[in-house]
């Protein structure tokens, strides 16, 4: 049973500005700024929280406003941390333009959170209980990739590893990749993402019999495949797509906190289904809804 959610995963902030469409090359676009928010794994963190499993950041975090904003963001969530501020960088940011009809682009500087060492992972006490989350953001990251993949890939069998591998997947070296697949019990994932590890046959090669496998389709919901048993196709809710920002992380956060609840895993991912298009439905990133708000949202949706 899932009792506690640990994130490797960096959290970073969010410039969000809304725009008519991307510019073309050379040219300019008008934009409105929506503000900044926190990001990154703070969107599995919180989403996980609002739906009751608390969590731990076993990320970096830098020393300036980014880095503040990141704390107490983190801290209205209930999220406690592990590492000290990196004295010497801020936390990194992205730019995510938001098209009219939901669909982000991010364009990422990192800070402190591109900068981990093996030394600064030593002092994480896991747990019976404990699902890691790992993002792909951060196995891409020259100077942070190394030390997590090691430390991911070493990790007790009675914790759940969770790897996201992100939209940054084709980056990471692949010996790291490779060592982190070899660990994982839950890869969630999207169709780009997937075609980017060469499709599902390959992929499945790739980790062990017992790896759980959430294929995220957006609109069409998701598919959950398993060794040994037929995929299962579990709906999505049709809503109108506002911010696409962050939803594949709600989606990985609200699977955990119904696994923590003793949920199926079909139920567990209609579960997230359902928070996921609760936040594309809403404006800005870490858009998870509370148990209030998802049953709210569900009933109007039936």
């Amino acid at each position: 049973m899932i009792t506690r959610l640990v994130s490797l995963g960096s959290v970073i902030v969010d410039l969000v500005l809304e725009v008519p469409a991307l510019p073309d090359r050379g040219g300019d676009v008008l934009a409105s700024q929506r503000g900044l928010a926190a990001g990154g794994a703070f969107n599995v963190l919180s989403a996980a929280a609002r739906l009751g499993l608390p969590g731990l950041y076993a990320g970096p975090h830098g020393t300036g406003p980014f880095g503040d904003l990141v704390r107490a963001a983190l801290a209205r969530e209930g999220v406690q941390l592990v590492m000290p501020p990196n004295p010497h960088l801020d936390t990194g940011w992205t730019l995510a333009l938001v098209e009219p009809d939901g669909e982000r682009t991010f364009v990422t500087v990192t800070g402190a959170d591109a900068v981990v060492v093996p030394e600064a992972l030593r002092p994480i006490e896991y747990r019976d209980g404990d699902a890691v989350y790992v993002s792909g953001y951060d196995l891409a990251y020259p100077d942070a990739g190394s030390a997590i993949a090691e430390h991911a890939a070493a990790l007790a069998p009675n914790l759940v590893v969770v790897l996201d591998p992100g939209p940054l997947v084709a980056d990471i070296e692949s010996s790291r990749l490779a060592a982190v697949l070899g660990r994982v019990d839950v890869l969630s994932l999207n169709k780009r993402e997937l075609e980017a590890l060469g499709g599902l046959r390959q992929l499945t090669g790739r980790v062990r019999p017992a790896t759980t496998v959430i294929l995220r389709e957006g609109p069409d919901g998701a598919t959950i495949h398993r060794t040994g048993s037929s995929p299962l196709s579990v709906p999505s809710v049709r809503v109108q797509a506002v911010d696409t920002s962050g939803a594949g992380d709600v989606h990985a956060g609200a699977t955990l906190a119904g696994l923590a609840r003793g949920m199926s895993w079909p139920d567990a991912v209609l579960f997230a289904n359902r928070a996921a298009a609760y936040a594309v439905s809403r404006p800005g990133p870490a858009a998870g809804p509370s148990d209030a708000e998802l049953e709210k949202f569900s009933a109007g949706r039936w």
